[in-house]
């Protein structure tokens, strides 16, 4: 009897770094066995300047975000490529490794990224491992929003009223969570506590913001709820927590704009 081998799927985590509402993550482990992978790539983090305390607070919520995936059974793994150049080869020698069917991944719009991204896509199409790729950061795909003209908007108010109007006519709905998965004989890897050429900082520092997506959501409904209706007067002020403080939790996707949009 021939045996029948299992194609497993691979979400490549990115500046996604949650379980709810994450629309690539969702989609991979609806579509069968699922594995994480995040890359390490401290050249190019340097090359961008990313500072130290950013870089510590994307592996402490990678630690937050793997213990809840390890809830589902979804491993998440982690490799190496010191630059972006190097990504197109880790990926597929864990593609071939591991039996991966399709990679999925949210979109990133930088343009280092968008060139890193069509490199992998060549790089696994050609093995023929498919792609998925989905809108997740933005509430609208880029270019989509436009004049009657078909032109660019020129004038910010006129493209935000658009866009108000298409919000009110349909609202992007948040996507479920991941259904738990059967274990997997595959084992998590551990999170580094730092990497090289970036110091950890202080715990002061780190106190101000803690990892995981409970504190992402709980300044979110603290914000939206209370602080909201002081922010207009309040906001310019130091001193004051005037502002909903979820900058960093949005920059590493820790919560989505879907979110935000719904509270």
């Amino acid at each position: 009897m021939n045996r029948v081998v299992t194609k497993m799927q691979l979400i490549w985590l990115r500046s996604d770094l949650r379980l709810h509402d994450n629309t690539a993550l969702t989609a991979a482990a609806a579509r069968g066995p699922c594995v994480a992978v995040y890359l390490l790539s401290p050249e190019q983090w340097l090359e961008h300047d990313d500072a130290p305390c950013k870089v510590d607070f994307w592996l402490r919520n990678l630690r937050a975000l793997s213990r809840e995936l390890g809830q589902l059974n979804i491993p998440l793994l982690i490799r190496r490529a010191p630059r972006w150049d190097d990504a197109p080869s880790v990926l597929l020698n864990l593609c071939r490794q591991l039996r991966i069917e399709a990679v999925y991944l949210n979109e990133e719009y930088g343009i280092h990224e968008s060139r890193r991204d069509a490199a992998v896509t060549q790089s696994l199409k050609a093995e023929g491992i498919e792609v998925r790729r989905y809108l997740d950061q933005l509430l609208f795909k880029p270019g989509s929003v436009l004049t009657r003209t078909g032109t660019y908007f020129q004038v910010f108010s006129q493209f935000r009223k658009v866009c108000y109007e298409r919000l009110h006519h349909s609202l992007p709905g948040l996507v479920r969570a991941p259904h738990k998965q059967a274990p997997l004989n595959i084992a998590s890897d551990a999170i580094p506590a730092s990497v090289d050429g970036f110091a950890t900082p202080d715990e002061n520092l780190r106190n101000l913001w803690p990892a995981g997506e409970t504190e992402a959501r709980h300044r979110l409904d603290s914000f939206s709820e209370v602080q909201i209706e002081r922010y207009q007067s309040e906001r310019d002020f130091p001193a004051k927590p005037g502002t909903s403080q979820l900058s960093a939790y949005l920059v590493a996707g820790v919560i989505s704009v879907r979110q935000c949009l719904h509270a």
